[in-house]
């Protein structure tokens, strides 16, 4: 009698670990934002204690470096390289092509255990013209909420 409980109980907990997705699987996370340009968007995957950004989107403000006129441009970065978090929170820093700009991308954030984040993405970007010369200077910012997707 006793072997067989204790055979139940081995099978209900064998199934009861097959029903958990598996760790080593990427989980999405995305959200979106705004700053005072327009929207923001990032996603992520995360997956045994890393992270990698696979989008951050989000617009920015520019100024001639001749003339000073100012207007507005949207940049787009990714870095699929993976880093880890610490107590959940991310702190990425690369460089990126946009639009024949090149960024300094800064993503800090965290990403709770209850399916909810929030990030900063900030931007900084210089378009160079033929001679090497830096022709626009760029920033931007924004916070961003995340939400965890399914598997």
């Amino acid at each position: 009698m006793k072997k067989k409980a204790i055979a139940r109980i081995a099978v209900l907990a064998t199934l009861s670990l097959l029903a958990i997705p598996s760790v080593a699987s990427a989980r999405p996370w995305g959200g979106q934002g705004f700053n005072d340009l327009g929207p923001a968007y990032l996603s992520l995957d995360a997956k045994n204690g890393k992270v990698k950004v696979k989008n951050v989107q989000l617009i920015m403000a520019c100024t001639d470096a001749e003339d000073g006129t100012e207007s507005s441009r949207a940049f787009y970065g990714r870095f699929l390289n993976y880093r880890a978090l610490r107590l959940n929170k991310f702190d990425i820093e690369f460089t990126a092509l946009a639009g024949g700009r090149i960024g300094l991308v800064h993503l800090k954030g965290i990403l709770r255990s209850n399916g909810t984040g929030a990030a900063r993405a900030e931007v900084i970007a210089t378009a160079t013209g033929d001679m090497g010369q830096v022709v626009e200077r760029c920033q931007g910012a924004a916070r961003i909420q995340l939400r965890r997707g399914p598997n």
